[in-house]
């Protein structure tokens, strides 16, 4: 007798994060949900503790490539082996909470076309950490309502597989960071208030724990946001060409944080005060990015250069 198809295809693109993505693993399979589920861990950089830490857990397929991966490629080689006719992407330094899959699944059988959730911080006790997640996951506080999405980041989402091979995947972009929100912006072009925020669709993640690694995930995201213009306006992109200015951005992007913190998460506010030294330790980085993406000629393509290998 064949067995029964997975329902559900859960990628998870893993790249030096071996610990991380047995704690992950472990989340997921205590997840309840009546249907079939498969777990693709992604081994982005062919990693032989990667596949140690999937030992464990015998219906994990590790799925390795011959050369190391972007995020959004590594994702895009999941679902090309996925069979779950719904595909949900966490990543290897996260963790699921109870009730995830079954939010997920909720939503998308609604009428939602792709969700997303909460993302928690999973050590709120360490101060670089705590920042990180905050400079990042300011719209996706666990008091936001449920509700249209114009973002949704690719370590908390859900989406049907047919959806999402007609939007051709992740788009190839040559940096590892960006590729989430051009993917958000090509769904919402298709399925306008069909991108849904689904608060009990909660992960935690594991942020940066030093200077040094938050400095360079900022400076990557700054670089990445004037590069493919992001939600850059002509104001910003001015203001950012000068090395002077470019700071007022960065003003902008702190006071967009407290707002959010003010609006969905007041208890967050006392971890951004204690750690504002480190905030600007962050942003400094972001603008420096920034500042070098708007200086730098537009590129002619978003897409991954010819020979880039990640």
């Amino acid at each position: 007798m064949q067995p029964r198809p997975p329902d559900v295809s859960i990628i998870i693109p893993c790249r030096n994060h071996a610990a991380e993505v047995a704690h992950c693993l472990q989340s997921l399979h205590a997840q309840e949900f009546d249907g079939v589920v498969e777990i693709i861990v992604v081994d982005a950089g062919r990693d032989d503790a990667v596949l140690a830490a999937a030992g464990p857990f015998p219906s994990v397929r590790v799925v390795r490539s011959g050369a190391p991966l972007l995020p959004g490629q590594a994702r895009n080689l999941g679902a090309s082996s996925a069979r779950g006719g719904t595909l949900c992407f966490v990543d290897a330094d996260c963790i699921a909470e109870p009730g995830w899959l079954a939010a997920a699944m909720s939503a998308l059988g609604d009428g939602a076309r792709m969700v997303g959730g909460p993302v928690l911080h999973g050590d709120p006790w360490h101060p670089i950490a705590t920042i990180d997640n905050l400079m990042q996951f300011s719209d996706l506080a666990p008091g936001r309502p449920a509700g249209p999405a114009e973002l949704l980041p690719s370590c908390n989402l859900s989406m049907s597989r047919a959806d999402f091979r007609s939007l051709g995947g992740y788009p190839p972009v040559y940096l590892a960071a960006g590729e989430d929100v051009l993917f958000c912006r090509q769904a919402a072009a298709h399925w306008k208030e069909s991108l849904r925020f689904v608060p009990a669709m909660r992960v935690r993640h594991f942020g940066r724990r030093t200077l040094r690694s938050l400095w360079i995930h900022q400076d990557s995201f700054g670089y990445a946001r004037a590069r493919f213009g992001l939600q850059v306006t002509a104001t910003h992109r001015r203001l950012g060409r000068a090395a002077m200015l470019v700071p007022l951005v960065g003003l902008r992007r702190i006071g967009y944080i407290v707002v959010r913190a003010l609006q969905w998460h007041p208890t967050s506010l006392f971890p951004l005060v204690l750690g504002l030294p480190i905030l600007v330790v962050g942003m400094t980085a972001w603008c420096r990015g920034f500042h070098r993406g708007c200086t730098l000629p537009s590129p002619q393509s978003q897409l991954e250069s010819p020979g880039s290998t990640g």
